[in-house]
């Protein structure tokens, strides 16, 4: 990553170069989280057996997002010797996502489908106005946190989106149960497993 730069939310072409590969587009927060929030969120957010697999049922009701991930970061890292470990003075929640579309429609999106949610993660961070409505949250990380330029930003499939690939996978798997079978059909019996292809598998084209 490069060094931070106030960025702010960008939309569409105004999104910096770096943050964007085809149809992915990166988001890098950092927010500033209270004490008493690394307790809350060792315990309660990322150890809580039940939260955060439902987190990721909500997570996957967005289906144009490729990941989200959440790290609490309270010491940075020796790197060699001119930077030894070093223990923040205060705790930071490091955010990261990769998702298709515009940065407005995703935070409104994340908002509304993972409210409960982002408040158990940001609820600790300082200036955290709640997930809804929008509109204060968005300001909250223009100027209240931090985001980052990427410097190098990867995807293995740059010009689809989720719903794309998740599609192909779907229909490669209808494909394979035909290959599996198509040496034992007859003629006729073959157009009618790949007419029952095409009807399951329509939404995929």
């Amino acid at each position: 990553m490069s060094p931070p730069v106030n960025a702010g939310p960008q939309t569409g072409t105004g999104t910096p170069p770096g943050n964007v590969n085809g149809q992915a587009i990166a988001i890098t927060v950092f927010s500033t989280v209270k004490r008493w929030g690394v307790p809350w969120l060792k315990a309660l957010v990322f150890n809580e057996p039940k939260l955060l697999p439902q987190t990721l049922l909500w997570l996957q009701k967005l289906s144009f997002i490729h990941f989200a991930r959440w790290t609490l970061v309270t010491e940075l890292p020796h790197n060699g010797a001119p930077q030894p470990r070093q223990k923040l003075r205060h705790p930071h929640l490091y955010f990261e996502s990769n998702f298709n579309g515009g940065w407005e429609e995703y935070i409104d999106a994340f908002s509304y489908v993972l409210g409960p949610g982002m408040t158990a993660f940001w609820g600790s961070s300082y200036g955290f106005p709640g997930p809804v409505p929008t509109a204060p949250f968005k300001a909250y990380i223009q100027t209240s946190d931090l985001t980052l330029v990427a410097s190098h930003f990867y995807a293995a499939y740059p010009e689809s989106t989720v719903t794309m690939i998740e599609q192909s996978l779907e229909l490669d798997g209808y494909l394979d149960e035909l290959r599996a079978k198509v040496d034992k059909l007859s003629p006729d019996e073959f157009v009618e497993a790949f007419d029952a292809l095409l009807a399951k598998g329509q939404r995929c084209f």
